[in-house]
């Protein structure tokens, strides 16, 4: 029987950057067991916006390094992302991987296409 786990942010970073040894290990483990479905993860929206935000701003990774890594983590078949589906996740990820729009933009469009979208933000309009 699978045990539920609800992963924060900093786990995805120290396992993508490789920064912390010890917690990279530890987050590496943890993968292992949801791609071995030992362990079903779950993760927010909210977590994604923060992991491509600290990836870009923070470290300054490309996002044509560090999104076919999100892609790979996010198709495993015990990875549920609580507000949207997995193939909508991945569909925003490879939009991101062709144009220079924002994750939270690309969300928004995706998700709210029949509304009207009000920003300032000019890749958004």
């Amino acid at each position: 029987m699978s045990k539920n786990i609800v992963i924060d942010t900093n786990v995805f970073i120290r396992y993508l950057v490789k920064d912390n040894e010890k917690q990279f290990q530890f987050a590496k483990k943890i993968f292992k067991e949801v791609e071995s479905k030992k362990t079903k993860a779950f993760v927010s929206i909210l977590v994604i916006n923060e992991i491509i935000w600290v990836l870009e701003n923070y470290y300054e990774i490309k996002r044509e390094d560090y999104l076919p890594k999100l892609i790979t983590i996010f198709s495993l078949k015990n990875f549920q992302i609580i507000e949207i589906t997995r193939k909508k996740l991945i569909e925003i990820f490879e939009m991101m991987l062709k144009k220079n729009i924002d994750f939270t933009d690309i969300y928004l469009l995706n998700s709210f296409s029949k509304e009207k979208i009000v920003s300032f933000d000019k890749d958004l309009r």
